[in-house]
């Protein structure tokens, strides 16, 4: 995927970036994960002409902390979708800032120095962009058991922000993914961490996605797994979830408010 494929993904990376760029017990008390992003929060805050770094061991202390999915995404724990929600967040916003540093330049993100910053930050992101995807997956049987309990004139007046900024979300990684493929820049267990957490999720994630919005993912899917190697069956499995055509529940819901 070279030329003009690859300023395609990277345009769409774009395109999913501005769209999130507003953000801002059973299980692992969240209290630690929260704390996690505030201590990122005034690390930016502290220096500002910088992002935190790995390298540095308060930096990574928290980074470490918003990615551990194993203490606060554990598969046998229940917790509330607000609470997942806040944490999907956080980890999201800190994507957001090392993907967009210094690249919102007159009202628009340029291509060039969000490409550029998957590669300068790319130890981070591995960290942080696979907790997103196990984190937003646990987020949408939770977003659809609470519809389920509510009756058709509720959910007809939802507002769909957090539904929006998951979609969003999810596009925003395989665009990053897409993006990382053809750049020799980028470590290949960069890519693998993040491979291997959407391998892992699709066929949840696919739920929350609007029919057309499969497209995307299931085309790259589709054109890395005929490329053979050990990767073909991780990109298989994204082809053959993404590629259900049912809109039920979160994707019904999209499609009756126009997404």
């Amino acid at each position: 995927m070279r030329g003009n494929g690859l300023a395609r993904w990277a345009a769409a990376l774009c395109v999913a970036l501005a769209s999130v760029l507003p953000l801002a017990a059973a299980a692992q008390d969240m209290a630690a994960h929260a704390a996690a992003g505030q201590a990122f929060d005034a690390l930016r805050a502290a220096q500002p002409d910088r992002m935190p770094r790995l390298t540095q061991p308060e930096a990574a202390e928290a980074l470490r902390t918003l990615a551990d999915a194993a203490t606060f995404l554990p598969a046998q724990a229940s917790v509330d979708l607000p609470t997942l929600s806040d944490a999907c967040d956080r980890a999201q916003a800190a994507v957001v800032a090392y993907q967009t540093f210094g690249a919102l330049q007159n009202g628009q993100l340029v291509v060039s120095v969000v490409v550029d910053n998957g590669v300068t930050y790319q130890d981070e992101l591995a960290l942080l962009q696979p907790f997103v995807a196990r984190c937003i997956a646990r987020q949408v049987p939770l977003a659809e058991a609470t519809l389920r309990q509510l009756d058709p004139r509720t959910v007809a007046q939802l507002r769909l922000g957090g539904l929006r900024r998951g979609q969003a979300a999810i596009l925003q990684l395989y665009a990053s993914l897409a993006t990382a493929l053809p750049d020799v820049r980028i470590r290949p267990a960069t890519i693998d961490a993040l491979l291997d957490a959407l391998a892992e999720t699709a066929s949840v994630h696919v739920r929350a996605l609007a029919v057309a919005a499969r497209t995307m993912p299931r085309d790259l899917a589709s054109a890395q797994g005929r490329e053979g190697g050990a990767k073909r069956a991780k990109w298989q499995r994204i082809a053959a979830a993404m590629a259900d055509t049912r809109c039920e529940a979160l994707c019904e819901l999209a499609a009756r408010n126009g997404r």
